[in-house]
């Protein structure tokens, strides 16, 4: 199953990231509010639309919180400008599964820190593990209003485009790369740039979606680069890791972005975050 986060990036981004757009959504959509659907039914809440740009609002942070008691009491500006809302829609897979009521505030755990989401009366056909479980599964998105939200289309190695796509990366991942290098004071990369230049850019993940404008696709890459391990490495190299958007056009020309990072390894080399992350 496709991560809602990654559901709601390649469906609404594009537009947010300046990519080519027809002018019939050029004024954009009414202001809506998109959060995660777990299969318990707790919707979490994480992004905002007023109809040009996009918010996150809701707070993930609690530690200096009033939290609410119910949804009435929830502060208006965590629902962006869409407004305080009480139901939104259930979109798994691409399909429209119905209204969902939202009926409370309630905790949820992710990862070692607790979260604020809202309890639903949406039930999965599929039975819901313990609230414990990490990650916990997702049945897809929660988005108020009438917006819609397309299905997305996981490419695998055996894509055409996905050779292609690392080709694509391997000048915009060197240049992502040195510059989240040179946000560092105390640290410097083992490996110099000219024999990181050498390193193949390897392909984790990559998914389709048609754009507005006619001919155009955008692919959400995850990439890395792996290094063989230094002398206090034990058996796990420096591995920098990066996600962004490839966008090709009708005449095979296009443009690549990498937006943002994730960790992976021992230690990795973070990029395209405002602030480059090691860990030791």
């Amino acid at each position: 199953m496709i991560p809602a986060r990654t559901l709601l990036l390649l469906v609404v981004l594009m537009q947010a990231l300046g990519f080519p757009r027809s002018p019939a959504v050029s004024d954009g959509p009414a202001p809506f509010v998109v959060g995660v659907l777990r299969r318990d039914g707790i919707v979490s809440p994480f992004a905002a639309f007023d109809g040009k740009d996009w918010t996150a609002p809701w707070p993930s942070e609690l530690r200096y919180l009033e939290l609410p008691i119910s949804i009435e009491s929830v502060p208006s500006k965590w629902w962006g400008k869409a407004g305080a809302i009480s139901q939104m829609t259930a979109w798994v897979g691409g399909v429209n599964r119905g209204t969902l009521h939202l009926t409370g505030p309630a905790m949820v755990r992710l990862m070692c820190a607790g979260r604020l989401g809202l309890s639903s009366d949406y039930r999965s056909p599929q039975p819901a593990p313990p609230p414990g479980v990490q990650p916990y599964p997702k049945e897809g998105l929660a988005v108020s209003g009438d917006q819609r939200v397309e299905p997305i289309e996981v490419a695998s190695p055996d894509s055409p485009a996905w050779a292609p796509a690392g080709a694509r990366l391997l000048e915009p991942f060197d240049r992502a790369e040195q510059a989240a290098i040179s946000g560092f004071t105390d640290w410097k990369h083992p490996i110099r740039r000219e024999e990181r230049r050498k390193v193949p850019v390897e392909l984790e993940a990559m998914y389709r979606a048609p754009m507005d404008q006619p001919g155009w696709v955008a692919y959400y890459v995850e990439a890395i680069k792996r290094y063989p391990p230094g002398p206090d490495d034990g058996d796990c190299g420096l591995i920098t890791s990066a996600g962004g958007w490839i966008t090709v056009g009708p005449d095979g020309k296009g443009s690549t972005k990498l937006t943002h990072a994730q960790r992976g390894g021992s230690r990795s080399a973070v990029l395209g975050g405002r602030l480059p992350v090691l860990n030791p």
